[in-house]
């Protein structure tokens, strides 16, 4: 395990910490916003190449517009009109996106220095608190996440959390990876595949319908090169399954690919087109730098009575895990 020091965010010290398995395979974690700064592994010639979209330094993440390789919550994604009702009582919360609320609102996950709660050889454990009202969510949590490598070139993310308060909480993490390690070249050569049938209308918003569609209706088809299906997607799909691999993203030109399995019920899949021209280390974004293929509950489940439930009791414990295996292929 190497650590440093790579800033400060208001007066507080922001530490970079790189876990390192026995192949080699390098994972780097920032304590600001619990950020994947970096994923270190070879092609079939062994080149070694960072497959997450990254910034040069500290700074790049703190003017950050979109997420890249932080935690998100404590609710991912958008709700509409920025409220909810639970038990009678109408919960308004922070409005960041037009009149919508988007991934925790204006002090989300993604903007706090979290601490060091636990290291061993393998792995690290950062924790980060939320206060009562914070976002306009109910109650305080203390919410955790632990990364661990393992030697089969396996990274683990397990989330925990225990509100004092009924509330919400739907986690999951926002790295873009583009498996050529270059920002410069589209991830629309790579092919990526899902065990998804269905996926969630959405409106003009990007805010679900409610209705629950066949992937024909979409036009989604996850076969062949991303480039000969839709480019343009920012969509949730509904998995089937847990720990079967759910889904796999490779890039035939350099052998890499990436096969996530999770225990959450889908997959936002976002192809990174708002990121064209942005500045990352590795150069300036191409239309379609990253893709992010962010694990969590149904987006919005908080204003759908027929989605799966995000509402976590006070005293209970949320827990979520997604596990990346990094292959290389012939």
């Amino acid at each position: 395990m190497m650590k440093k020091e790579v800033g400060e965010h208001k007066g507080e010290a922001v530490f970079e910490y790189t876990l390192e398995n026995a192949a080699g395979l390098k994972v780097s974690i920032l304590t600001y916003g619990g950020i994947i700064s970096s994923i270190m592994i070879p092609d079939r010639v062994g080149d070694l190449a960072n497959v997450v979209l990254s910034y040069n330094s500290l700074e790049g993440y703190q003017s950050d517009e979109y997420c890249i390789g932080a935690m998100i919550g404590r609710v991912a994604g958008r709700l509409s009109a920025a409220r909810y009702s639970y038990e009678g009582n109408e919960v308004l919360l922070d409005r960041n996106e037009g009149e919508n609320h988007l991934h925790g609102g204006w002090n989300g996950l993604n903007q706090k220095v979290w601490s060091m709660k636990e290291v061993t050889e393998n792995s690290l454990t950062l924790e980060v608190a939320c206060e009562d009202g914070e976002g306009g969510y109910p109650g305080s949590v203390m919410i955790q996440v632990t990364y661990t490598l393992s030697d089969k070139d396996e990274l683990t993310l397990s989330y925990s959390a225990i509100p004092d308060q009924d509330t919400p909480i739907n986690l999951t993490n926002h790295s873009y990876f583009n498996l050529s390690g270059d920002p410069r070249l589209d991830v629309t050569d790579h092919e990526l595949q899902l065990k998804s049938r269905r996926f969630l209308e959405l409106d003009d918003e990007q805010l679900p319908t409610g209705a629950i569609l066949p992937l024909s209706q979409g036009g989604f088809r996850f076969e062949g090169p991303i480039s000969e299906n839709r480019t343009d997607m920012d969509h949730p799909f509904l998995l089937e399954g847990h720990f079967s691999e759910e889904i796999s993203l490779h890039h035939p030109a350099s052998g890499r690919k990436l096969v996530i399995e999770t225990d959450q019920p889908a997959v936002i899949v976002y192809t990174g087109a708002g990121l064209k021209g942005a500045q990352l280390a590795g150069g300036k974004a191409s239309s379609h730098p990253g893709i992010a293929l962010e694990t969590q509950g149904y987006p919005d489940a908080l204003n759908h009575s027929d989605f799966p439930s995000i509402m976590v009791r006070a005293g209970e414990e949320y827990r979520a895990k997604t596990t990346y295996q990094f292959l290389v292929q012939d």
